[in-house]
């Protein structure tokens, strides 16, 4: 994936029990048996769990085994601000490099997703990335377990929207796409003009614990294959319902999406990488 790659073979990935459904939680683990040692000191790693989905969804959506998203909280919405992509502090196509402040403009582009029971009461929520204009929205596969329908809060929109339409996914790169009746600002997503590197400046985008697209920023800590999947480590803050969010680089394009984290530890936190989003998304980004 890039500098410093590491293939880590003895990895043991622990799939922790499932939670209670309400209880908040991340993709984490509750202290595994087996732990790598990494130098002299016990690493814990986990990455969230495969509900058993086929490559084609089946209808209606399956309930997984478990969920991995926060429960929901009481936050206040922010103030309806008007962005547009277009304006000054954005400028994808000559991939000039952006403040943090511009950076964090970027955060219309990003959406909490709501993830409702049978019975229509909200019981968990991540983030999503929108990556097409036709309503095209990236999260994690995990995000959606156990949701009979979910709904979708956007910057600078008074409207919640409601969809059940998980258009794809992957289970093994935790990934899928769901799609909303809206026209959307979708982000760029890296093409790999260059390798990332460690120590390169990254901003993340998403809803820990519902608190609707915070921002936060940090550096590329390395790159690890976890459960045959490369991952990018990073250190910018995350927590329950961060899941789904978006890992950019500082030009304002998607580098990862904001997948799991290690528990008990400080800012070790993991990420699909481009490569594997510009490959799922391939057709959605039109």
């Amino acid at each position: 994936m890039g500098n410093g790659q590491m293939n880590n073979q003895n990895i043991k990935v622990v799939i922790p029990p499932r939670p209670d459904r309400r209880s908040a939680s991340k993709p984490s683990v509750q202290p595994p048996a087996d732990v790598l040692h990494e130098g002299t000191q016990p690493v814990r790693v986990s990455i969230p769990p495969r509900h058993g989905r086929q490559s084609t969804p089946p209808q209606p959506v399956p309930e997984p085994q478990r969920l991995e998203r926060s429960v929901p909280v009481r936050v206040a919405m922010p103030p309806r601000g008007g962005r547009s992509h277009d304006s000054e502090s954005v400028n994808h196509r000559t991939r000039t490099e952006m403040s943090f402040e511009q950076l964090a403009q970027l955060a219309s582009s990003v959406v909490m997703i709501m993830v409702h029971d049978k019975k229509g009461e909200r019981f968990a929520s991540g983030s999503g990335i929108m990556i097409g204009r036709k309503g095209y929205i990236l999260t994690n596969n995990h995000v959606l377990s156990e949701g009979s329908f979910f709904t979708v809060r956007i910057e600078n929109d008074d409207n919640c929207y409601r969809t059940e339409q998980i258009i794809k996914y992957n289970q093994l790169l935790d990934l899928a796409v769901i799609r909303i009746d809206r026209e959307l600002d979708p982000l760029p997503i890296y093409k790999g003009q260059q390798k990332l590197v460690r120590g390169q400046k990254v901003v993340e985008i998403g809803s820990p614990l519902g608190l609707f697209n915070s921002v936060s920023n940090g550096i590329i800590a390395g790159f690890r294959v976890l459960d045959d999947v490369d991952m990018i480590q990073f250190t910018a803050p995350t927590s329950p319902g961060s899941s789904g969010g978006a890992v950019l680089n500082m030009f304002g394009e998607v580098i990862g999406i904001s997948t799991a984290g290690v528990p008990d530890a400080q800012a070790i936190n993991w990420a699909v990488g481009y490569e594997f989003i510009n490959l799922f998304t391939k057709g959605f980004t039109t």
